[in-house]
């Protein structure tokens, strides 16, 4: 490990912090890299140190079945953290998420109580953390209902447009997933088996909603995919 370099405060989540406990914070951190594929904090580890990415990434939240099956919860990319609940409330009782870095990262490893006494020390940080907070509960809250009420296709397809990003008009436009996602990590995200993942895939090609292809999924039909995955929420309702 080395000692942190003072660039905490040159990400955004940062700007606007107490002078005196931002030093503190970056006198007291350290950073790690962490080569892709890396883990950064193994599953059922006590830890109340705050990640925060400083280059690459992303980092992958991550759970595992009582099958042995990995579960992607989150992700966070440069500029971003993780184990700000931890800091605030202490570690989490196992079972207990695992850390994996998707990319090379570096990152800064902030402990905890430093953490707190930044933000407590910070109004507009403090304000920032209750946006970010807020923004990922609404979002696990979205997938949480996604995982109980739909079936995988319908969580395939919500995954994919939430993955989808704009195509440059050289490369046709509309929305794509670029690069594609291993059927592995598909399956990861949605809480499915690989097999369903690639046969759905399949089925939603022959329809004619996405192209799959070696460098990226092509929503073919945005419109129609929205569609079916509100009518499958819409139907869960009825049920509830």
């Amino acid at each position: 490990m080395e000692r942190l370099p003072p660039s905490l405060g040159r990400l955004a989540f940062f700007e606007g912090a107490d002078i005196a406990a931002l030093a503190r914070a970056e006198a007291e951190s350290r950073t790690m890299e962490v080569a892709a594929g890396g883990t950064v904090l193994d599953f059922d580890c006590p830890s109340t140190e705050v990640r925060v990415v400083l280059r690459g990434g992303p980092l992958r939240v991550l759970m595992r079945t009582s099958g042995g099956r990995e579960k992607i919860i989150a992700e966070v990319g440069a500029g971003a953290f993780v184990g700000e609940l931890a800091a605030f409330a202490g570690p989490a009782a196992p079972p207990s998420a695992g850390i994996r870095a998707f990319h090379r990262a570096l990152i800064a490893v902030v402990p905890g109580e430093v953490f707190v006494d930044l933000i407590l020390a910070s109004p507009p940080l403090a304000q920032r953390l209750i946006t970010v907070l807020a923004e990922r509960l609404r979002m696990q809250n979205r997938r949480l209902l996604e995982y109980a009420a739909l079936p995988t296709r319908q969580r395939l397809c919500a995954e994919l447009l939430r993955l989808a990003r704009p195509r440059p008009p050289e490369a046709g436009g509309g929305l794509a997933v670029f690069p594609p996602p291993p059927r592995p990590e598909l399956a990861a995200r949605i809480g499915a088996r690989r097999e369903a993942v690639s046969r759905d895939l399949a089925e939603l090609a022959r329809a004619g909603r996405l192209q799959v292809g070696p460098r990226a999924i092509v929503l073919l039909d945005e419109a129609a995919l929205r569609a079916e995955v509100e009518a499958a929420m819409e139907a869960a309702r009825r049920l509830a």
